[in-house]
């Protein structure tokens, strides 16, 4: 296993998240590869193939990046609740088939029976994305 990776994401961003999905009730298990990649097997069988990085406004240029170096991948996690993404990067995801979270929102999906399809919702009940300014 890779020890360290380009993305500039910490230990620390990288065990919380293990960490966080070793106690997920929907995780039936998971394995982390090339340090930020995660393969996430759902209790219900899915199989999930998400890179973690650690942007606080991840844009259309990183989710292409990501795209280009970790092909396989099926989600894009952005660290932390604080993180978010560009409008641009959540409707090139949506378009594409790439679900595109903060962390936060990524353990909500975790109890979707499609979780690129979640979203949190505003006191209205209108969806409510995590959108950074770059």
């Amino acid at each position: 296993m890779q020890k360290q990776n380009n993305w500039g994401v910490s230990y620390s961003i990288i065990s919380f998240f293990d960490g966080a999905l070793k106690g997920h009730t929907r995780v039936a298990s998971h394995k982390r590869e090339n340090d930020i990649q995660f393969l996430i097997f759902k209790e219900n069988g899915d199989f999930l193939n998400v890179l973690l990085v650690d942007e606080y406004s991840i844009g259309l240029a990183a989710i292409l990046r990501a795209k280009a170096e970790f092909p396989e991948i099926d989600y894009i996690v952005t660290g932390g609740a604080w993180n978010g993404y560009t409008p641009e990067a959540k409707e090139y995801g949506k378009r594409n088939g790439i679900g595109v979270f903060n962390t936060t929102e990524f353990f909500g999906a975790l109890n979707w029976d499609n979780p690129k399809e979640y979203h949190q919702k505003d006191n209205n009940g209108a969806p409510h994305y995590a959108y950074k300014n770059p």
